[in-house]
């Protein structure tokens, strides 16, 4: 009996490791056609991923391709707002499927997770308000806001060399710590800046001229190793070939890699 009863256990624990070895072996694109939605982590950014005033629906460029790309995979898409300095945690954690939400490329992020084809230029300004005197050669002890993780403050740290930098969850609120007074300037991306800077709510900010940093590009970020990847690219590809991009860029004026997407 007790034979019998450690033949049956044995056969159960060689049946679990194979479970967990099938289970282990779902690759990314399964994993989001059986879960039937494709998770895009997102936060509010102005082009590319943003809530309408009317519908309280996402819209913005990004938001708009993630939807059609799960369109094409035949599954719903689910945009999540994440903290942005957690996007790798959130992604390995698979939390998320995707980083959709106009991330700049680097070779520091690329160590750790995969991106598509770069499909976007940007670069970092200063914002501040209008009226005030502060200039590229004083931003070293003035009071900076900035996106936590985001290249903004790549830009505070290693360029500017700020002394004082308020690290703020979104771009957003590093341009309302501006306007509250609680920072002197905010670095931001260009994209988002040419967007809301100097109209609406953020009428009484301005960026200053003259000053702008590098040159990055946008791609969406996925773990190591997806096969998610082949897809995106050919997506994104044949997105700017039929002139869906193209179309995308008039309404919210994002400037298009276009060598990448040839």
């Amino acid at each position: 009996m007790k034979k019998i009863l450690i033949v049956l256990v044995a056969l159960a624990m060689i049946c679990a490791s194979f479970v967990g070895c099938n289970s282990a072996k779902v690759s990314d694109l399964e994993a989001v056609k059986d879960a039937g939605k494709l998770v895009v982590g997102v936060t509010r950014y102005k082009p590319m991923d943003y809530l309408d005033d009317e519908t309280g629906e996402w819209i913005g460029f990004d938001a708009e391709l993630a939807q059609m790309f799960a369109e094409e995979l035949g599954v719903n898409c689910q945009l999540v707002i994440i903290p942005w300095s957690n996007k790798v945690a959130e992604l390995n954690g698979r939390q998320i499927d995707l980083v959709w939400n106009g991330m700049t490329a680097t070779e520091e992020l690329g160590e750790q997770i995969d991106f598509s084809v770069s499909y976007a230029k940007n670069a970092q300004v200063v914002i501040v308000k209008k009226g005030s005197t502060l200039t590229a050669d004083g931003l070293k002890d003035a009071t900076i806001a900035v996106e936590a993780g985001s290249a903004g403050e790549t830009v505070a740290v290693e360029t500017v060399k700020a002394t004082k930098i308020n690290k703020v969850t979104a771009m957003v609120d590093a341009l309302n710590e501006v306007l509250a007074g609680t920072s002197d300037a905010a670095i931001i991306d260009l994209t988002m800046a040419q967007s809301v800077v100097g109209k609406s709510n953020y009428a009484d900010l301005q960026m200053i001229e003259g000053v702008k940093y590098g040159e990055e590009v946008f791609a969406v970020g996925m773990r190591k190793g997806s096969d998610l990847k082949t897809k995106l690219d050919e997506f994104l590809k044949a997105k700017y070939a039929d002139g869906t991009m193209a179309k995308l860029i008039e309404k919210y004026q994002v400037v298009l890699n276009e060598d990448t997407l040839k």
